[in-house]
Order: structure tokens, then C-alpha cells, then sequence
């Protein structure tokens, strides 16, 4: 069986020479691989993938899983996550993590999503949380803050330069009936998995395999309702609450008549128009057992 432990040094947390030392009881020198420039997970993966790897674990952030979920995709290597980042969202949809449990595992797939040509593994959206991540990363550049002091940051700050945007959503639902909606909305999340934002819970009923994406969306509303809303999602406890729904779908295109940012994992994105669609059990996933 084939095994690479990838550490991705572009994680929130950076090194950490005790974690590096523990690992050395479960892999080999040569199957563990630090990240040392831009690309290297990239590159890392693709090598392990093309030797035929069998199980690539990685300590990093969403980021950086989202590049390597992209390198995976309908390959026959095994993903398995260990919590290292900023926010560690992505990590949320699973049991805690424990280094000595690591190969008390099983494989079964989960979806990913295809978005502009780019693979998604959690959520993708547009709207008043991708200010968020802008204010945000902008502040961590140039201070140095915790992620969690710099996303608060990023909410009052898009409450203060409040931008709503005209969108034209046409999707295809769970049935496969095509369908459109128009309005300004706050919020609009397209999740594969159940959390982003720094520990925010956008998709309460999500599932990361039953081929389907949960599109939350949230009105156009001032900063009383933005607070007011703040809380509930947070706890994921927003469904139902008035201007707040939830669309199942397979694929779809997000249009506006003017320029809007995006994100994909926290990678932020420029577009008018963003093309999507779930790729169902496509890539190979490590769960913990306990």
C-alpha cells in the first residue's frame, strides 16, 4: 500500500515541529512531503497520483485541499484530511481528528463540484461573505491578526460598504427540471459540504454524497437584518427564517449584468456569470473511524 503525508506550510498554523516528529512513528522520511513554494502540493500530488498512490493524507487548510480534491479527481488515490488551517471548515463535516487513529480508517466517495472549470470540494459563493474573505485576507496581509479576529473584521466591514448584486440563477433541481430565479440577494452559497467562513454553518441538511448541492440564499437586507441573521447563521438555525431559502440542485449557471467576486473554497474570483454542476462520488475519500 502505497502512502503520502503531505504538510502544507500555506496553513494558517505554519510548521509544527512536534506534529512532524509524531508523524515519523506512522510514515517513513521518504513518504512525508513539506510544501516549500507555491505548487508543490500540486506538484506532490500529481506525482503520487501518476506512480499509482493509494492513500495521500494532507495537513493543511481549505485552500490547499481544494487543490489537491482537484488533482484526485476520478483518480483511483484516497484523500484523507488532518485539520491545519485557519478556519478548518471542511474538517467540520467529520469526526475530530486524531494522529494515532490514522489508519483506523474507511473509503467511500463524496462529491465534488465543477465550477468555471475549476473543481470545488466545500462551497462556492458569491455576495456579502465573499467581502468578507476580501476584507479579510486584505487585513491578515497587513497585520498580523487571527483569522477569526480578521473575518470579524470582514463582517463589519461589509456591513459598512454594503454590496447587493442583480442575479439571474438557472438551475436544474433534484428531479432534473430546469428552473430560474431573479432578485438581489445578500448571500448566495452553493455547498458541497456544511460549513465555510470561519466556522459558519450555510447548509444544515448538506450531504458531501447524495449527488446534490444545497443553494442557500439570502435576500437583499439592510445591516439591522444582516445582524439579526448573523447569529442564526452561524448555528445553521436560518432555514425557514424570513428571506432565507434553500435550493436543491445538480447544475446551474449564476449570471449578473455586472462583475461580481466570488470565491471557491476561500479562493476569491472575478465573473458575470459562474457555470456549475455536481460530480457525483467523485473522488475517493478517508474517513476516521473511531
Amino acid at each position: 500500500m502505497k502512502k503520502l503525508f503531505i504538510i502544507s506550510s500555506k496553513s494558517g498554523r505554519g510548521r509544527d515541529k512536534n506534529f512532524e516528529r509524531e508523524l515519523l512513528k506512522y510514515f517513513k522520511e521518504d513518504e512525508i512531503k513539506i510544501t516549500e513554494k507555491a505548487g508543490d502540493t500540486i506538484s506532490f500530488a500529481e506525482d503520487f497520483r501518476d506512480k499509482g498512490g493509494d492513500l495521500l493524507f494532507i495537513k493543511s487548510g481549505d485552500g490547499a485541499l481544494s487543490e489537491v480534491a482537484s488533482v484526485l479527481r476520478a483518480s483511483d488515490t484516497a484523500l484523507g484530511l488532518v485539520p491545519g488551517g485557519t478556519g478548518n471548515d471542511f474538517s467540520k463535516n467529520f469526526r475530530p481528528f486524531e494522529l494515532s487513529n490514522i489508519f483506523n480508517y474507511e473509503i467511500s466517495p463524496i462529491d465534488l463540484v465543477e465550477v468555471n472549470g475549476k473543481t470545488c470540494i466545500n462551497v462556492t459563493s458569491l455576495g456579502f461573505d465573499t467581502n468578507v474573505l476580501k476584507y479579510a485576507y486584505d487585513i491578515m496581509k497587513r497585520k498580523n491578526i487571527s483569522g477569526k479576529l480578521a473575518y470579524l473584521y470582514g463582517v463589519i466591514k461589509s456591513v459598512a460598504n454594503l454590496e447587493i448584486v442583480n442575479l439571474k440563477i438557472s438551475y436544474c433541481d433534484q428531479e432534473d427540471i430546469e428552473r430560474e430565479i431573479t432578485g438581489r440577494f445578500l448571500v448566495s452559497a452553493l455547498c458541497n459540504g456544511s460549513y465555510y467562513g470561519n466556522g459558519f454553518n450555510p447548509s444544515p441538511r448538506g450531504r458531501l454524497d447524495d449527488g446534490l448541492l444545497n443553494l442557500i440564499l439570502a435576500d437583499e437586507m439592510g445591516p439591522l437584518g444582516i445582524i439579526k441573521l448573523f447569529s442564526s447563521y452561524r448555528k445553521g438555525a436560518h432555514l425557514g427564517k424570513p428571506g432565507v431559502r434553500e435550493i436543491i440542485t445538480r447544475s446551474g449557471v449564476i449570471s449578473s449584468d455586472q462583475e461580481f467576486l466570488y470565491n471557491i473554497d476561500g479562493e476569491i474570483y472575478r465573473a458575470r456569470e459562474i457555470s456549475y454542476k455536481v460530480l457525483p462520488k467523485a473522488l475517493k475519500w478517508i474517513y476516521y473511524k473511531e
